[in-house]
């Protein structure tokens, strides 16, 4: 018969991952509520920063670089689409590949929110130093998962 599990409050403290997937959670709350005022979700967001960054990304690049579903994309780029703040290009259809742009309405609210998601370092700490090498630590632990070659549910070494 098996024995039946049990852990304490300090077991499931000690699980690494599942402890950033909760701080992950947290800081997208934390975040949403900052952009809120200027009509903006994390992910719209980092949809525009992304753009902003590499201007023209096909819709499949675009959400390796925020960390969504290709699925996920769609709706995305429709609704900033829509309310003008990127353009998918004239070769759009099935099986073309589009490229996004950021329109200057899209890059006039990122002018707006990129300071206040900046802003967020400061709940990291008051080094700069510190920031600094926790948001490199965060962008390294990203690009690991988005390797090639590396299976669904595996770590890359």
């Amino acid at each position: 018969m098996p024995r039946e599990f049990s852990a304490t409050r300090d077991d499931v403290d000690a699980i690494a991952a599942w402890t950033v997937i909760r701080a992950a959670r947290e800081l997208a709350r934390r975040l949403a509520t900052e952009l809120d005022p200027l009509d903006l979700t994390p992910v719209e967001f980092g949809v525009l920063v992304q753009l902003a960054a590499a201007d023209g990304l096909s819709q499949a690049d675009l959400a390796r670089a925020v960390g969504v579903r290709p699925q996920s994309m769609t709706p995305l780029v429709t609704g900033l689409g829509g309310r003008g703040l990127l353009d998918r290009g004239a070769e759009r259809g099935r099986g073309r590949l589009s490229r996004i742009r950021l329109t200057p309405a899209g890059r006039e609210l990122l002018g707006r929110a990129y300071p206040v998601v900046h802003a967020s370092n400061r709940w990291f700490g008051d080094s700069p130093e510190g920031q600094r090498r926790t948001g490199h630590d965060a962008a390294a632990l990203a690009r690991r998962r988005r390797r090639p070659g590396r299976r669904p549910g595996t770590l890359n070494r």
